[in-house]
């Protein structure tokens, strides 16, 4: 069964820096630095390919189904129930096996600075929504 995933909304950004890549979660204010082989699987995820796929080898195929959890966990992806055929799926190297590093250090000026409360209609500073 193919399982393609997208990042959990609009709050999740990422950017790379020299081969690594950092994903920021701007609702919890965590951020999570993500390895080369890390950054390669999640680039490979978020262009539609069968992370489970990439290689015939178990070892790989279990090292990305991991990654894939702790991804899951952290709530930077979910499932795309409405995913077609996808990317076609590439094989990569995960060596050294992907890790990812969860900070919340910043989570407090992350979530409290207004520059994120954009709203197209509403302009800057767009108060959120009464929970």
């Amino acid at each position: 069964m193919t399982e393609r995933y997208k990042t959990a909304g609009p709050d999740i950004v990422h950017e790379s820096f020299g081969g690594d890549l950092v994903v920021l979660n701007l609702r919890s204010g965590q951020y999570f630095g993500l390895n080369a082989s890390g950054a390669a699987l999640w680039s490979a995820i978020i262009e539609g390919q069968d992370a489970t796929a990439l290689s015939a080898d178990d070892t790989t195929r279990q090292m990305a189904s991991d990654f894939v959890t702790q991804l899951l966990d952290h709530e930077l992806i979910v499932r795309d129930d409405l995913a077609g055929e996808g990317a076609p799926t590439a094989s990569i190297s995960l060596v050294p096996p992907p890790t990812i590093e969860a900070y919340d250090d910043l989570s407090d000026l992350i979530v409290a600075d207004p520059i994120h409360d954009v709203d197209q209609n509403a302009g800057w500073p767009k108060l959120p929504d009464a929970q």
